[in-house]
């Protein structure tokens, strides 16, 4: 069942019908029926009851992540949901540019691990911090960079409804380690939305910072092309070595093409 609702809807629901159709369209046989027919009957009506209760609850989960990105209109918005809609709304935004998103639930025995990416050849750790008012310290920058090697991940996203502390933007200079703040989540939420830049609430309002592209994507730097094979690369992470936590660019062709750029 559990699988089932990680489907999309439609699919479900199709899968339903189609053995609804099939159980009608081949009647059981009541004198003739063997054990084994009338167990193969009733494990097909079993499964076309789930595809119809999982098509259900992934249509109701679908509407809830458009509605919950529909409402995130500002970083006011953002602030004032939930948690758990906080983390629903970090999920949704991945995946409206494309990611697989597998959702942990967080803050369990994976070690704050909320949502794990897949995606543009590359696996990306993320946690969600809804905090209004306090900073995410570097105690939490420094344990989610420990859980990315763990992972096997390329990279550790941490988004917040707040801001980061100096020694933890610090700690995440020149290492895989993307650091979101509630303003910037706000106007990438709206460039993807296709909607204008808020304007400053007062004349003397300091200027916002532009927005990176990509300020969400896991890679945001142009892959170059292998110098041995001419492929498209792919940024990782060395796991081990003297280079360990360090990024280089890998050929996407590996372990048949083992050309490699380093990132200066």
């Amino acid at each position: 069942m559990e699988l089932l609702v990680l489907l999309p809807w439609w699919l479900t629901l199709i899968a339903g019908a189609g053995i609804w159709l099939y159980l009608r369209s081949y009647p059981a046989q009541s004198a003739g029926a063997d054990m084994q027919e009338i167990i193969a009957r009733f494990a097909l009506l079993a499964l076309q009851w789930m595809c119809f209760a999982a098509a259900f609850v992934s249509a109701i989960a679908t509407i809830t992540r458009r509605l919950t990105f529909a409402s995130a209109k500002d970083i006011e918005a953002i602030r004032a949901m939930s948690w758990r809609e906080f983390e629903t709304l970090i999920a949704e935004t991945y995946r409206r540019q494309g990611f697989t998103v597998e959702e942990t639930g967080g803050g369990g025995a994976d070690g704050g691990v909320d949502l794990i990416l897949r995606g543009k050849g590359q696996k990306a750790i993320v946690q969600c911090k809804h905090w209004r008012q306090k900073q995410v310290g570097v105690k939490v920058v420094r344990e989610m960079f420990g859980l990315m090697t763990h992972e096997k991940a390329d990279r550790v996203v941490i988004v917040s409804s707040g801001t980061y502390t100096q020694e933890s933007l610090d700690f995440a200079k020149g290492k895989p380690i993307l650091l979101i703040d509630g303003k910037a989540l706000a106007r990438h939420i709206r460039e993807i939305k296709g909607e204008p830049a808020a304007a400053p609430t007062a004349a003397t309002a300091p200027a916002a910072k532009p927005v990176p592209q990509q300020v969400l994507s896991v890679q945001t730097q142009t892959a170059p092309a292998c110098p041995t094979c001419g492929s498209a690369m792919v940024l990782r992470t060395a796991r081990k070595g003297a280079n360990a936590g360090g990024q280089f660019w890998g050929c996407s062709r590996y372990p048949e093409c083992r050309g490699i750029i380093n990132v200066t």
